[in-house]
């Protein structure tokens, strides 16, 4: 179940979700933390299509492993990308690092961590699932996009 919730995380950004039904989840409108951190910027009754994009003709590649998007899952890795939760001592998200309004990167020669500084620049994460690359991260640590969602949760440095 934490894969699968974590590999939920990207599915808002072009990754891959690691569910293939909506049925699966359970009714995330009847959270209220969302609503506290989000406002009315994400109304959970009217999710947005994230399901049925169309993926242009001059993408080849795709690493979602047949995974299929739903919006459920991606509203759910929306949350959860922002969501500081998810680190040991509730102070890093991934958004942290990843920042949309630079690719979902980092402008730091190092990334900050709960532990202080990573030793190393978060890479970008837009476009991920449709990337050519055949390993994930700098140093190629992940063999797919699954295995690397959950590698910066379990990390000491990155989120604890």
């Amino acid at each position: 179940m934490k894969n699968q919730i974590m590999v939920s995380l990207l599915t808002i950004f072009g990754l891959t979700s690691c569910n293939n039904s909506d049925d699966n989840y359970e009714d995330i409108a009847t959270y209220p933390f969302v609503e506290a951190e989000f406002g009315s910027s994400l109304d959970l009754n009217n999710l947005a299509n994230y399901g049925n994009q169309t993926v242009p003709p001059y993408i080849t590649k795709d690493n979602s492993q047949g995974n299929s998007i739903t919006d459920k899952g991606a509203t759910l890795g929306r949350v959860l990308f922002y969501d500081k939760n998810l680190s040991s001592n509730n102070t890093i998200s991934c958004s942290s690092c990843h920042k949309q309004e630079f690719a979902f990167s980092d402008t730091n020669v190092a990334s900050s961590g709960v532990n202080g500084t990573t030793g190393r620049h978060s890479m970008r994460l837009i476009n991920s699932r449709f990337a050519t690359e055949t390993k994930f991260f700098w140093n190629e640590r992940a063999l797919n996009l699954e295995t690397q969602t959950t590698m910066p949760i379990k990390d000491h440095g990155e989120m604890g």
